[in-house]
């Protein structure tokens, strides 16, 4: 058979046309496979300030405990993180990029996504991790929960790092608890003590693109078990060093108690 060279032309174009198409097809059975995405809800925390049975409407107002103490709060707010939910075979999934703090006016706070399951329990920190603590309060990813002055020890938040639970009112510290109530202050943080917090079994749900909400009340009379009230050294915990000190760590040593499922 005799090829012109018009006919040279178009057999290259056809050999080149069947190239292209087998290429293709090779470019398109190598390419992997997407990997599933699997389905998630919203965990949301629900907390709420009390003190023993009562739940905090204002800031100075007088609440009075079972045994007859009265407590007021005038500042009441926390850094909550390092969270994780406890799945039914006791497995856990780490939502440990996300934190909060929980303030008196606020009581829903969207922790993050979790996958779809079943689970028992949640567990979550009192405070900052090291990394966190050391940043500035203007860090973009976590300024708008740093660039907070009542959280600091001082005016400016570094070098001595964030306050972890600010806690003040007035209390009545006598033996009789018949006496006028006296201030209180308890600014609690420092990398020593950045409490963990596990919480009992209480089962719940997360399902596919709805909201799970874990709610949980904050008892912050709490904080004042085994504390010798009518010492007034006792009363204030206000500096990175004080944090060091025996009243500081029966305070720390309370937080965990401090919550309880609603």
């Amino acid at each position: 058979m005799i090829v012109n060279q018009k006919n040279r032309k178009i057999l290259r174009g056809v050999t080149l046309l069947m190239l292209s198409i087998s290429l293709s097809f090779c470019k398109t059975n190598d390419s992997p496979t997407p990997t599933p995405v699997a389905p998630t809800g919203s965990f949301w925390f629900h907390l709420h300030t009390y003190i023993e049975n009562s739940e905090v409407d204002l800031y100075n107002i007088v609440y009075t405990t079972f045994a007859g103490r009265k407590i007021a709060l005038s500042m009441a707010q926390l850094y909550v993180s390092d969270v994780q939910l406890v799945k039914l075979d006791g497995s856990t999934v780490d939502l440990t990029g996300n934190k909060v703090l929980k303030t008196f006016e606020t009581e829903t706070y969207l922790v993050g996504e979790a996958p779809v399951g079943n689970y028992k329990s949640v567990r979550f920190k009192v405070g900052l991790n090291p990394t966190t603590n050391a940043l500035t309060p203007t860090t973009p990813s976590d300024s708008a929960i740093l660039n907070r002055p009542n959280m600091w020890f001082g005016s400016t938040a570094q070098p001595d790092g964030y306050v972890f639970m600010n806690l003040q009112g007035t209390i009545d510290t006598s033996a009789n608890m018949d006496k006028p109530l006296v201030p209180f202050a308890y600014k609690i943080g420092t990398n020593a003590n950045y409490v963990q917090v596990t919480m009992g079994e209480k089962k719940f749900s997360v399902v596919e693109k709805q909201v799970a909400f874990s709610h949980i009340n904050i008892d912050y009379s709490r904080l004042f078990n085994g504390i010798q009230l009518n010492q007034l050294g006792n009363l204030s915990v206000k500096t990175t060093a004080a944090n060091s000190s025996a009243v500081a760590a029966k305070i720390v040593g309370n937080i965990p108690s401090m919550f309880i499922y609603e």
